[in-house]
């Protein structure tokens, strides 16, 4: 898939920082910072983490691109094309059917209260970094295409063409997924190898097609499915408290009874309030559907 080529320095440091520095950055940086935060300071912390998670993964791909340009490398190399072949048509076909049952599950999930509840437990961990209410839901979709863009960009096409320099393209395939699973060295063992299992599945697709496009698609669909997931299940537990703190005390002064509207009215008008309590991404989890699998 690749012919040999030149390596430079930039290309070894870009390697480094993937390899080394975000997985650092993951496991004492952002994610330490939320943990260690007051309740009432997480909305604000998250938000930002957002900005910053976006704002760095642009700017790596900026760094590649102008190495790619400065190289004179063509941009085939990282799978920028999307040649129609039976690969391409195949992951295609398959990404589709995967979608179709994903969100079948997924409305099932969101008319079930109980179903809910199991995706709070599972992402519990991970509160901290996750979407809880529609506003931060909207800059977690932001996060998920930049994710989506970026992380495929930097771990399956940069990563998959420098590790194959040394090694066979499977091998390297593997060598990715793991990074990126080290990546995400904040969800602890257990999301290590998940996310490490999702990036090798991404980079077989990508492989496979011999595009990066199916993957990217597919990485930002499930963290943008993810968080929206996770935040209406945050958002239902809200309705329900709201609705039985009703039933046992009453209306506060001035209020009116709190609807504890069906689980899957996700996409109606906001709540009247917004939780405080933080929540993840990316992809790639799986919660009584498809959990996150990061917050990038």
């Amino acid at each position: 898939m690749y012919a040999a080529a030149v390596i430079t320095p930039l290309d070894h440091l870009l390697a480094f920082a993937l390899a080394v520095l975000f997985p650092l950055r993951a496991a004492t940086g952002t994610f330490r910072r939320l943990k260690r935060a007051p309740v009432e300071a997480l909305p604000a912390l998250r938000r930002r983490a957002y900005r910053e998670a976006i704002a760095v993964e642009w700017a790596l791909v900026a760094l590649l691109a102008a190495l790619w340009a400065w190289t004179g490398r063509p941009w085939a190399g990282l799978g920028l094309a999307a040649p129609i072949t039976p690969g391409l048509l195949g992951v295609t076909a398959g990404a589709l059917l995967m979608v179709v049952l994903v969100l079948r599950q997924r409305a099932d999930t969101l008319r079930d209260d109980a179903a809910l509840a199991r995706v709070r437990e599972q992402m519990a961990d991970l509160e901290v970094v996750l979407p809880h209410d529609r506003a931060e839901l909207r800059r977690f979709y932001a996060l998920s295409v930049t994710a989506g863009v970026c992380e495929e960009l930097l771990y399956r096409s940069f990563l998959v063409w420098y590790a194959s320099q040394w090694t066979g393209l499977i091998q390297a395939v593997a060598v990715s997924g793991a990074i990126f699973g080290l990546g995400h060295a904040y969800q602890g063992g257990r999301g290590v190898l998940k996310t490490g299992a999702f990036g090798a599945f991404l980079g077989a697709v990508y492989v496979v097609s011999g595009s990066i496009w199916p993957a990217v698609v597919l990485h930002a669909l499930m963290d943008a499915h993810s968080g929206h997931l996770v935040q209406r299940a945050y958002e239902r537990a809200d309705e329900l408290a709201r609705a039985r703190a009703w039933a046992v005390f009453g209306a506060p002064a001035g209020g009116t009874e709190p609807a504890a509207a069906a689980p899957g009215a996700a996409d109606g008008p906001p709540a009247a309030a917004e939780p405080g309590a933080p929540a993840a991404p990316a992809p790639g989890a799986a919660p009584a559907t498809v959990a996150p699998e990061r917050a990038s």
